[in-house]
């Protein structure tokens, strides 16, 4: 091989090798299939924790016409006992600012009276529905327990995503849940549309 192919062939070579750290930089997580969807459409029986006793009701999610957080729960769930009081705020302090609460309990270790004494014992207001054999939870293609869907008022999903990024309330960062709310109130986009929900 004579010099001039040689500095050829190693400049091809630095070409591809920079074409390719190039490539791996710009590689981004791909966008999160949910959002942007609509919420499943489904029926389900909800007891309503803001009356005392509970207030029974059917639910037609695709009627729905406020903000609505979807919540997924277990009583049982470390995740969600380390969420439960963040919960009862959250509803305290968003219900009257036009942001509705359903929480959903799919697991299948919870008998219906549990999560009933659950939601009342954690004192959490929001819309209770007992998520038998998991039905919605599959519609929503909800994995982990503590993991929300937050929808718009024409059902449009904007965000998918756990409540913050720390079970610890002391060492959160990333408050993803109330920025999404506030963004929301403020009609700005949602600057974090989705966030992985940790076991």
């Amino acid at each position: 091989m004579t010099m001039k192919m040689r500095r050829l062939v190693l400049s091809v070579a630095s070409l591809l090798l920079t074409s390719g750290a190039l490539r791996a930089e710009t590689i981004t997580t791909p966008p999160d299939p949910m959002v942007g969807k609509k919420v499943p459409s489904f029926i389900a029986k909800t007891l309503d924790f803001s009356t005392d006793p509970p207030k029974p009701a059917d639910f037609n999610s695709a009627k729905v016409k406020r903000t609505t957080a979807y919540v997924f729960v277990g009583t049982t769930c470390p995740a969600t006992n380390a969420y439960a009081e963040r919960f009862g705020q959250l509803v305290k302090q968003y219900t009257a600012k036009g942001i509705d609460f359903i929480f959903l309990y799919p697991n299948s270790n919870d008998t219906p009276q549990a999560k009933l004494d659950f939601h009342k014992q954690k004192n959490i207001r929001g819309r209770l529905i007992d998520d038998q054999g998991a039905r919605i939870a599959k519609l929503f293609q909800a994995q982990r327990t503590t993991e929300i869907f937050l929808a718009k008022g024409d059902g449009t999903i904007v965000f998918h995503g756990p409540v913050d990024d720390a079970r610890d309330p002391a060492t959160v960062k990333q408050h993803y849940l109330t920025d999404a709310f506030k963004e929301l109130l403020a009609h700005k986009p949602i600057s974090v549309s989705s966030a992985t929900v940790f076991a």
